[in-house]
């Protein structure tokens, strides 16, 4: 909802009723039509023809005392200034920076009554903002022709402004045009909630041979776990680009032939982002793969995960346990780390002694002793493991079993009175079991030290300011298993909007297969069966599968029948 458009309605709607426009019953009618919408009545009022764009702009700007202006994106305008701001962000906010006044930094808004517009600016700028109004389709027209111009031409922000106080002397200017490329990238990805930054050299679509001139710079986000392109840079800049990162996360800056990694915090929009770096060298190029991994991330709760109330009852119960193992698999990016972070955060206590062994260390938890794998001085899991269990934990946490030894001394830990937490990558909980005895553990190990095995992942969330229902089709019905006289089934897709960026889906929730390890389990451990028997036999008692419990949220209205079967496509292993 529009933060001005609550303070400028009220004399809209006046001068309307004022002029035989509206009634008060047609009124009731467009306020309803707005909240079904999530939309500000002003753009009813404007969809109904009722009042113009222009009419409301300039109500805003007498309302907050500002400039109002009619941008006209035929008109030259400071490009450099413009695209000094990420376009996401300048789309999300509807804003655009039109260049200096003075000692002020001019940006026209739609709406000036949104809080965020100028603390994003200042904080960006570090410097005066004067705001001016101006409709909202004239602003995102300009948009328009500036971002998209620029990346025809291959304009970077680099050759943009910086936010540096005086930014005018020329020989600052090419020094610090990869520092300002490597904060715009960083507040972009923060600012759209992206989890990873793909910086990577690659061809044009040219039919030349690879050079330079034919060679580009892709920067791509990974946004709710899809990975988009946010923008294109000359390759003449990727040599400054990669030494800032490099220097940032104290990297060798003069070795561009092997592989790297590295960390550093990044502060953005007033927060500390903890970022990890990885660089490998390509044909092309060294491409950089960056974390990002929020450093002030509220507190974790068990309730916040996504689980249903049986398999979470459930799962609390198994994390009390003295002593075994619990499994939690998923392939990379599935959330394992957030779900064992959490697991260990709820059990806490100053009466536990929880250590945890990881590659690498994603967050800090306070009250927890976490080790860092350190394989250049021969810290690896089976030999911290070893370490381990001689200082006398409680709990211990073991961040992925990648072999034979690792999966040995997690098991034989668990079976000497530690709870044990690992991951493995296998994508399903019975492909989990079956996992550590293809790595040669005994089965009556497994039998033995296995108490659960959770298996998830991440659907993407329905955005919630544009979600709409709809009725379920016959294969949708017949997808979830409904009886056939349960006709009357809402779902629910979204159509995009400001606040997703268009794409219908806002942030992800987890799904989960949740293994019970008892007799009839181990009985077919012991016979070393496949994965699929254990699968078959699990549901055969009550296992919720993957497919089952994404379908259950589709049904919930938090995903599309579309995403639940697309992420679980494959569930067994």
């Amino acid at each position: 909802m529009s933060h001005a458009a609550n303070a400028v309605e009220p004399k809209l709607i006046a001068s309307l009723i004022g002029a035989g426009r509206l009634t008060t019953a047609r009124l009731g009618e467009l306020e309803a039509e707005a909240r079904m919408a999530c939309l500000p009545l002003a753009d009813i009022l404007q969809r109904q023809q009722l009042v113009t764009e222009e009419a409301v702009a300039e109500a805003y700007a007498a309302h907050y005392d500002l400039k109002y202006v009619t941008i006209d994106p035929d008109r030259g305008v400071a490009q450099g200034w413009a695209l000094s701001l990420p376009e996401n962000v300048a789309r999300c906010k509807s804003m655009v920076v039109l260049g200096e006044a003075g000692d002020d930094l001019v940006a026209a808004v739609a709406d000036p009554g949104d809080p965020t517009v100028r603390h994003v600016l200042e904080q960006r700028y570090q410097r005066a903002i004067r705001l001016v109004v101006s409709p909202r389709s004239r602003i995102a027209a300009l948009q328009n022709k500036i971002y998209v111009e620029s990346r025809e031409r291959g304009v970077s922000q680099a050759e943009a402004p910086t936010r540096i106080a005086a930014p005018r002397a020329a020989v600052r200017k090419a020094a610090m045009s990869a520092v300002e490329e490597v904060d715009s990238i960083l507040d972009e990805a923060v600012d759209r909630r992206a989890s990873d930054v793909h910086i990577e050299p690659e061809e044009s679509w040219s039919d030349s041979d690879a050079s330079d001139e034919t060679l580009r710079l892709r920067i791509r986000l990974r946004i709710d776990g899809r990975l988009i392109e946010s923008r294109a840079l000359p390759m003449s800049l990727a040599p400054s680009l990669v030494s800032r990162i490099k220097v940032l996360a104290r990297l060798d800056i003069s070795d561009k032939r092997s592989a790297q990694d590295g960390r550093f915090v990044h502060k953005s929009f007033g927060k500390d982002i903890d970022v990890r770096v990885a660089i490998l060298p390509t044909v092309l190029g060294e491409r950089v793969t960056i974390r990002i991994l929020g450093m002030d991330r509220e507190r974790m709760e068990l309730t916040s995960l996504g689980m249903d109330v049986g398999a979470r009852q459930l799962f609390e119960e198994l994390i009390q346990r003295p002593y075994g193992i619990m499994l939690i698999t998923g392939p990379t990016g599935s959330g394992k780390t957030t779900t064992m972070y959490t697991a260990l955060e709820s059990i806490n206590t100053v009466d536990k002694h929880i250590i945890t062994v990881e590659n690498p260390v994603e967050y800090h938890l306070p009250g927890i002793n976490q080790i860092q794998v350190d394989a250049e001085n021969e810290v690896t899991f089976a030999s911290a493991l070893r370490s381990i269990v001689r200082h006398d934990p409680d709990v211990i946490m073991v961040g992925e079993i990648r072999d034979r030894d690792t999966a040995h001394l997690a098991l034989e830990a668990s079976l000497t009175g530690h709870l044990v937490f690992a991951t493995l990558h296998t994508n399903s909980s019975s492909g989990g079991l079956a996992r550590l005895m293809d790595m040669g553990c005994e089965p009556f190990l497994v039998a033995s030290g296995v108490i659960g095995v959770l298996a998830q992942r991440l659907v993407r969330r329905l955005c919630e300011h544009c979600k709409q229902p709809y009725s379920a089709t016959d294969a949708e019905r017949r997808l979830m298993n409904l009886p056939e006289e349960q006709t009357n089934v809402e779902l629910f897709h979204s159509r995009g909007c400001t606040q997703c960026n268009q794409t219908g889906y806002h942030d992800r929730v987890g799904i989960f297969e949740l293994l019970r390890f008892d007799s009839s389990i181990a009985e077919l451990v012991m016979e070393k069966s496949p994965a699929e028997a254990i699968q078959v036999r699990a549901i055969e008692r009550g296992l919720r599968s993957l497919r089952d419990d994404a379908l259950a949220k589709a049904l919930a209205g938090l995903t599309t029948v579309e995403e639940a079967v697309r992420v679980t496509t494959i569930s067994t292993q």
